[in-house]
């Protein structure tokens, strides 16, 4: 290999010798797939939605899809590990957010197709994310083609072995770290995360493979919102608009329960919206079973302490049993001695 820099990535040196020889035992994506599902109530979303909307008109209003991509963004934030990729046979760290999907110009069939590829920060909220997302959908859907649309005229052009040799040179580039930035602005795959909505289509979630060129370790679905019998928290059986979300991984990047806990954060954001308010909120806070958070994402009385509370032999929330046990016993002592001094009075 050329060189360990790279354009899009910082190389991740220090990592355990276990997580570095990954790449050497499964040398593509496609052979290093992890798939996961996750079910997401809509309730607590469509009411803030309803909320921020309220008296707003045209792209000032907040869609479903820009809160997705608000939650993607601050969940990488959060969870860095989930930004890497691997190049080369080893395990590189994005220097960005970014999120790329597909584009119709209209909403009809014949209507051509181009990509987005939008950069956050990851400390963006809804709001933010919806003035950024209209932004480049303007320019996306105007007269003007992009640059990946521009390369791809330009390539499929050649005769079919010339476009073998360009797609062998630019893997042979991107291999050894030399790709030329411009292509790599160019090519939409070079990215954090890829995402379909396939909900706004009608269609559920399947599973999607991942692109062996670029640098997009995540692919992510979005299914269509459904009703669905679900168990609320009083164990009662409740109707409730959800949406399944499919997930799919390259495992070389991070360990499985890395993975699981950040689906959890990504579930536990896409269902109590508000907390993307408050940036101040850290992972391992949301995480946390012991508190709870209320709709504008401030912190509310912990759930632990209200019910790990012990209760003493009348049913009744009280001190620690310890301390109430050490109370009880002084308490005892001291009145067998005033006893005993009132039967020797009385002898």
């Amino acid at each position: 290999m050329a060189f360990k820099r790279r354009r899009d990535g910082i190389y991740l040196k220090k990592l355990p010798a276990f997580r570095r020889i990954f790449p050497y035992l499964m040398k593509t994506r496609t052979e290093s797939l992890i798939y996961f599902t996750q079910k997401i109530d809509m309730t607590n979303l469509l009411g803030y939605l309803e909320k921020v909307n309220k008296g707003k008109t045209g792209a000032q209003r907040l869609t479903m899809f820009q809160v997705f991509l608000a939650v993607i963004a601050r969940v990488l934030k959060m969870r860095p590990e989930l930004n890497r990729f691997v190049a080369g046979r080893r395990i590189y760290g994005h220097k960005d957010i970014s999120v790329t999907f597909i584009v119709k110009k209209e909403f009809t069939e014949e209507a051509e197709e181009t990509n987005a590829r939008i950069v956050f920060s990851g400390d963006e909220t809804p709001a933010g994310v919806r003035d950024k997302v209209v932004s480049h959908l303007n320019i996306a859907r105007g007269g003007a083609k992009g640059g990946d649309d521009k390369l791809i005229d330009f390539v499929a052009a050649f005769p079919r072995p010339m476009i073998g040799l360009i797609a062998w040179c630019i893997r042979f580039m991107d291999y050894h770290n030399i790709l030329p930035r411009f292509l790599m602005e160019a090519i939409p795959l070079y990215t954090s995360v890829y995402l379909a909505n396939l909900g706004s289509i009608g269609l559920d979630a399947p599973y999607h493979h991942l692109y062996e060129y670029g640098s997009a370790s995540l692919f992510i679905v979005i299914g269509k919102m459904h009703k669905e019998p679900l168990v609320d928290e009083k164990n009662r059986i409740t109707v409730r608009d959800c949406i399944n979300i499919s997930f799919t991984l390259d495992e070389r990047i991070t360990e499985g329960f890395y993975c699981a806990r950040s689906i959890v954060l990504f579930k536990k954001l896409l269902e109590n919206p508000g907390l993307l308010e408050n940036k101040e909120l850290t992972a391992e806070e949301l995480l946390a079973g012991d508190k709870k958070w209320n709709a504008a994402g401030r912190k509310t009385r912990s759930m632990k302490a209200a019910i790990n509370k012990k209760r003493d032999a009348a049913g009744r929330y009280g001190r620690p049993v310890k301390k109430r046990a050490r109370r009880t016993a002084v308490n005892t002592a001291v009145a067998g001695k005033r006893g005993t001094g009132r039967i020797k009075k009385k002898a």
